[in-house]
């Protein structure tokens, strides 16, 4: 058997592809990594996670895991935790902290386990009630990135309330300070006196695209210079019926581009006169977050996490969901220079204080160490 000088945490997320919760999963990798920690990674497929967590230097552990409560997937994880000699379990959205707190209970080990948004506490969940039992079960501490998101489980689940935390999701104002050398408007073939309005996230029912189409719609006649654009994968199905409804308006066919996935989002963020958040459910939104340190004058709807991020009038503007006008009125308030330059300033002044980087490490650092406690977790690990 192998010994080790240092605690291992074995890491476990859902999902393959980019998004929100990834992000935060990758920022945390990277700086236990960096700290010295020992880290190990299981996903269940190739990808953008795979690729970043190598980028890490971390090389995962590919394993399948198809169907609810896959009993050969359990058996693998366990003998994975013994002969690594796992300390502490840190699982990410609903299936992974499933598994991750049946394995905690297997294996007597600490366990973590994140909530990143609505989709993970959906009524439509096959055996909602089940999972969340083993999860409250299993996980020593459940992390929810929302006072929304944590009022949800504890309306919703019977998940213990003593072991409910949270932790917002953090961001490196660093990577947003400045200006961006690139030219999107070039890039897309548009006047430089264009007005840019950026959405970032994945096409998916969740995201409310559909209302922003409808918003694109009605500006293209009141402020004709004014484009849309988003970025994030695109869904076939759900993102061929966003083409058509914009294709087929009465009122002509609005300034809308969509860019699909793109590694180089703050630099788009940097480059965006206004920011919108279309969407009709949100846990917590880092887009929005980074939208904030850019200096980007931010729109975002009433959909859960925003109202936790924007202070109407004061960080961004707040509007009803599925209210195509009250996105467009909103966009129009902030073409004055004033309101935008002051929301700006006191946004990204909000942003590094409350949602930096910083802070959600440290928050997920002491996290760690009580729950290692002596199993010999690395005081390098302290920033």
């Amino acid at each position: 058997m192998k010994e080790y000088s240092q605690a291992t945490v074995l890491h476990l997320i859902d999902t393959t592809g980019p998004g929100g919760a990834e992000t935060v999963f990758i920022n945390l990798l990277r700086h236990f990594q960096k700290a010295g920690q020992r880290n190990l990674v299981i996903l269940r497929g190739e990808g953008w996670v795979a690729d970043k967590v190598r980028e890490v230097g971390i090389e995962p552990h590919i394993i399948d895991s198809k169907g609810s409560f896959n009993l050969n997937y359990i058996n693998v994880l366990r003998r994975f935790v013994s002969q690594e000699r796992v300390g502490l379990i840190h699982g990410h959205l609903l299936g992974s902290n499933v598994y991750g707190a049946l394995l905690a209970l297997i294996c007597r080990k600490p366990m973590i386990a994140t909530f990143h948004g609505a989709v993970d506490v959906a009524a439509k969940e096959r055996f909602l009630r089940t999972k969340f039992f083993c999860i409250g079960r299993g996980a020593s501490k459940i992390i929810c990135v929302s006072k929304r998101l944590q009022q949800e489980l504890t309306d919703r689940s019977t998940l213990p309330e003593s072991k409910l935390k949270l932790i917002y999701n953090g961001v490196d104002p660093d990577l947003f300070s400045g200006s961006s050398d690139k030219n999107l408007k070039a890039e897309l073939g548009l006047d430089q006196d264009s007005i840019l309005t950026v959405s970032v996230g994945n096409i998916r029912p969740a995201k409310g695209y559909e209302y922003l189409v409808d918003a694109a719609i009605e500006m293209a006649t009141v402020e004709p210079k004014m484009h849309f654009v988003v970025v994030g994968h695109q869904r076939k199905g759900l993102f061929e019926k966003l083409q058509k409804r914009a294709e087929s308006s009465a009122k002509g066919v609005p300034n809308i581009h969509w860019l699909g996935f793109r590694e180089d989002i703050r630099d788009i963020l940097r480059q965006a006169d206004a920011f919108v958040l279309p969407s009709v459910s949100e846990g917590f939104s880092i887009s929005t977050v980074e939208a904030m340190m850019a200096g980007t004058p931010i729109v975002a709807t009433r959909s859960g996490g925003p109202e936790e991020i924007v202070d109407d009038h004061q960080t961004g503007m707040l509007v009803p969901v599925r209210d195509p006008a009250a996105i467009s009125a909103a966009l129009m308030e902030l073409r004055n220079q004033k309101v935008r330059e002051t929301i700006t300033r006191c946004a990204a002044e909000v942003a590094r204080e409350k949602f930096g980087l910083s802070r959600m490490l440290r928050e997920y650092e002491s996290l760690y160490r009580e729950l290692l406690g002596n199993q010999s977790y690395d005081e390098k690990c302290r920033t």
